[in-house]
């Protein structure tokens, strides 16, 4: 995606989310948001960024996510409410950064 820097975009989005709703992922809690949003990333290119599906989106990137750590279901769960969470700051990012565009 063009203009968008992943990095910049990883660091804002995780200052915004609630480190301590998520004690499980302490120490790793900065690599998991860099890791959903090159998932993300990844799914745009495969998918076609002119068409955006919440749901399809956030399968990608949870199961991505665990796969890439080896996580089993269990862990699953709590990554996906870090995963949710994660979606609706990088919505705000991108709107506020001017990278959205709403049909």
């Amino acid at each position: 995606m063009q203009d968008y820097d992943a990095e910049k975009a990883a660091a804002e989005i995780a200052g915004k989310l609630d480190r301590g709703r998520y004690p499980e992922f302490a120490g790793q809690f900065d690599a998991l948001i860099r890791s959903a949003v090159a998932f993300d990333l990844a799914f745009m290119r495969e998918t076609g960024a002119a068409y955006y599906d919440d749901d399809e989106a956030f399968e990608y990137i949870l199961e991505g996510v665990a796969r890439e750590r080896g996580w089993d279901e269990d862990k699953m769960l709590r990554l996906g409410a870090l995963i949710d969470d994660y979606m609706e700051a990088q919505e705000s990012y991108m709107e506020a950064a001017g990278l959205l565009e709403w049909e």
